[in-house]
């Protein structure tokens, strides 16, 4: 049977170094497999230019102009725009391995209608960066099992873009874990390919980091307010002010899972407090008020 063929895309919203250490990451393994990269920026020309220079292989494509493009829409234009029979997402802010590419065509099967890996630390040399990581992947740590997961990440995916395109409606709405992969799932299977790993790296500033996390959590919540019951809605409204230590007993308890990390985990936890704040605040306004303008100021 012969492998399918893989578009990898990469929203840039975030700009910095952090694209070009993803590209340089997927360059090789790129041209090996004779797969196409497609980047979608919203930063602007100086991004634009300095791809199209540094990385002519690459297919760069400027988002629209006239609004503030969210994540998901610039990885929806990429979608659209490849021609792969898989397409791999990755985040700017990831490097892959060098055998992911071959990882993922040698994983994809017909019936699947994504497949997904763990995040990976970059041993990181601040605590803040290990902030980071647990707050945002800390149930995407490994050691993950070869099995059906449904709990897939947008860091590091690929979907069949066959069954992805049969729901383009959805492709811009929120966070694509919380809108689109319930839909998707009823196309194929999801599963978990522990050896689809790639990087998270940094550096973020700590500031910067809090607004983002609450600019996610409020996407979060906002995108499930439009499905969650108004029973759901008033129980997470009312016992908000518990949920900070529930969600870091629940990052604790992946931490002690993955086990070599727990050194790490404990030096970061008085900057982790302020960070699970963050998080159910803005979950709160999402469930209280909808997403707002947070999507297009995601990063």
């Amino acid at each position: 049977m012969s492998l399918p063929t893989v578009s990898i895309v990469v929203a840039s919203g975030a700009g910095g170094d952090f694209l070009f250490r993803c590209l340089d990451s997927l360059l090789a393994q790129a041209a090996e497999a004779h797969a196409e990269i497609i980047v979608v920026d919203r930063c602007g020309e100086a991004t634009l230019e300095r791809v199209r220079r540094t990385y002519p292989q690459v297919i760069a494509i400027a988002a629209p102009t006239d609004h503030h493009p969210s994540v998901p829409e610039l990885r929806m234009i990429g979608a659209k725009r490849s021609s792969g029979t898989v397409l791999a997402v990755i985040e700017e802010h990831c490097i892959a391995p060098q055998e992911w590419l071959r990882t993922i065509r040698e994983s994809f099967r017909d019936t699947d209608a994504a497949i997904g890996g763990p995040i990976l630390d970059h041993d990181y040399p601040r605590i803040r960066d290990w902030v980071v990581y647990f707050s945002e992947y800390h149930n995407y740590l490994p050691p993950w099992r070869n099995e059906n997961r449904f709990v897939l990440n947008g860091a590091n995916i690929a979907y069949s873009r066959a069954k992805l395109l049969q729901l383009e409606h959805l492709l811009t709405a929120g966070y694509w874990e919380v809108a689109l992969h319930p839909e998707l799932a009823k196309l194929g299977a999801f599963r978990a390919v522990p050896s689809m790993g790639v990087y998270h790296t940094g550096p973020f500033d700590y500031g910067y980091y809090l607004g983002q996390r609450y600019l996610l959590s409020r996407v979060w919540g906002g995108t499930q307010r439009s499905t969650a019951g108004l029973g759901k809605r008033l129980t997470y409204l009312v016992a908000a002010p518990i949920f900070p230590f529930l969600l870091l007993a629940r990052i604790a308890r992946r931490v002690l899972e993955s086990g070599r990390l727990i050194p790490k985990f404990l030096m970061a936890v008085p900057l982790l407090v302020p960070v699970t704040m963050a998080y159910v605040w803005g979950e709160w306004r999402g469930y209280l008020g909808g997403v707002g303008d947070a999507l297009e100021r995601v990063e």
